[in-house]
């Protein structure tokens, strides 16, 4: 009940910030990490981890010698994150997307295995979200992916620009119903 309130609250304080009235459920944040091939997933970096539902499941699932960089620019919520899950693997950085530069630097010796993403790209504007993009392009594996949640499918063209390769999981049983976008700027595997 604790993580519902915190993240209303975060919506409250600042809706385009934080994209939905209600937390990611359990059921889409395993689908969002089923497309992450965790044996190869030494560095996986999370951006608008809210109340770190999706961040449970990654870990829940990532190899001992993983590192999670989980963003989260809400203080409030990245408060919750640091306190509710323990985890050695577990960096939370209470910072913006459009950062993840300096932080990759700092903590990712190498570049990213998988990006994670529950951030609201279309309210977040144009010109950031395009910064976000580029750098999660620029730091991102040849074979690695990002994936993206959304609630529509308005954001996809401006993903399309970075990543031509998009496959689209939709996810009915999530309150919004949502769109789990797996990108990569190689041909994507036939599953």
């Amino acid at each position: 009940m604790i993580n519902k309130k915190s993240f209303f609250k975060a919506f409250l304080n600042n809706p385009k910030q934080t994209g939905s009235i209600i937390q990611s459920s359990p059921f889409l944040a395993r689908k969002i990490v089923s497309p992450i091939n965790f044996k190869k997933a030494k560095l996986v970096v999370e951006l608008g981890a809210g109340t770190g539902s999706v961040t449970k499941e990654i870990l829940k699932q990532m190899p001992e010698d993983g590192i999670l960089l989980c963003f989260e620019i809400d203080k409030g919520l990245c408060k919750k994150i640091k306190k509710n899950i323990k985890d050695p693997r577990l960096k939370t950085i209470s910072d913006g997307a459009e950062k993840m530069k300096r932080y990759l630097s700092k903590f990712g010796k190498k570049p990213v295995d998988y990006f994670v993403s529950e951030l609201p790209l279309v309210s977040l504007g144009t010109e950031i979200s395009e910064v976000i993009l580029k750098l999660i392009s620029d730091h991102l594996k040849p074979h690695g992916n990002y994936i993206q949640i959304q609630y529509s499918l308005l954001g996809k063209k401006k993903i399309e620009k970075i990543f031509p390769n998009i496959k689209v999981l939709f996810t009915p049983l999530n309150i919004p119903p949502s769109f789990v976008y797996v990108c990569s700027q190689k041909c994507l595997k036939k599953q």
